[in-house]
């Protein structure tokens, strides 16, 4: 995807991947949650969500699909499939594989990510760079980087240390090398709501996007693009707290940010948690699109 819409998959990730905080030490048998969520935006439903995740003992698997809909699938159509699978170490965690699919505008675009031992990532893209004027990211920004997905679970195992939700974590997702930061505003309140299975106490995140390499050298205008500058992307809000009982893990119960369009605001929808007898996440093979 271009900046034009990595965002939503950016954002839902960083929401759909919190429930990693409550699970570790991660369990010897697979517990496998799936969270969906609709998007508002200027308080028209225009996106829906579905994200699936699936964690055992050092092992963490993550799926993201999500499509426009209503009047903004008209103005932007696009849809896309995200998957992460990588192992969690007790310095963070090992990403081993992301792929993403998805359409915009009619037009196919794909990335796949391999990683290696030695910190090494290897791409394929489609549209390369080049076609999409921009300079291709060098080796050396793209080494010891976390995909999107990838890059979110290791924004949570901070908690872990004492550091809530605070991180910095560097991201290539196959065109653009960027910084995500997180900053931890502590605990609020969310309201209830009619869209919204949740409501009560949560904590807040923050996300901002600090770019380095990678995007395009003649910059159009973007969707959640809410000034003149070259990736003036807003920062993006999420709450994460229980949701099964007040005793289940943390989850993502709401996310905000702004568009050029309004507003925009993410509801939890429902949430569902299996038990799985596997010994360990499925691989990327294994995902079926929604």
């Amino acid at each position: 995807m271009t900046h034009r819409t990595a965002l939503p998959s950016a954002a839902l990730a960083a929401g759909l991947c919190a429930a990693l905080t409550g699970l570790f030490p991660l369990p010897a048998l697979a517990q496998r949650w799936q969270l969906d969520y609709r998007v508002h935006v200027g308080g028209v439903a225009v996106l829906d969500a579905r994200a699936e995740l699936t964690l055992t003992e050092g092992r963490y698997r993550v799926q993201v699909n999500a499509a426009t809909d209503g009047f903004l699938g008209r103005m932007f159509p696009w849809e896309t499939q995200s998957l992460s699978v990588g192992a969690v170490r007790p310095d963070g965690v090992a990403p081993i594989r992301h792929t993403q699919s998805g359409v915009l505008r009619g037009a196919p675009r794909t990335v796949t990510l391999d990683y290696g031992p030695d910190g090494s990532v290897r791409a394929q893209v489609s549209p390369p760079p080049e076609e999409e004027d921009r300079d291709p990211v060098p080796e050396a920004l793209s080494r010891q980087t976390r995909d999107p997905l990838s890059g979110v679970v290791e924004m949570l195992l901070a908690g872990l240390h004492g550091e809530g939700c605070r991180r910095t974590v560097p991201i290539y997702d196959g065109r653009r090398r960027y910084d995500m930061m997180v900053a931890d505003r502590g605990m609020t309140m969310v309201g209830e709501s009619r869209h919204s299975v949740f409501s009560g106490a949560a904590r807040h995140c923050q996300l901002s996007y600090r770019p380095v390499a990678g995007y395009e050298r003649k910059p159009r205008q973007s969707f959640w693009q809410r000034g003149g500058g070259r990736e003036d992307r807003p920062p993006v809000d999420v709450w994460i707290a229980p949701v099964e009982g007040g005793s289940g893990p943390p989850l993502p119960v709401r996310l905000e940010t702004d568009s050029g369009l309004g507003g925009v605001v993410v509801h939890l929808t429902a949430a569902r948690r299996t038990d799985q007898t596997a010994e360990s996440p499925a691989g990327p093979g294994s995902a079926q699109p929604r």
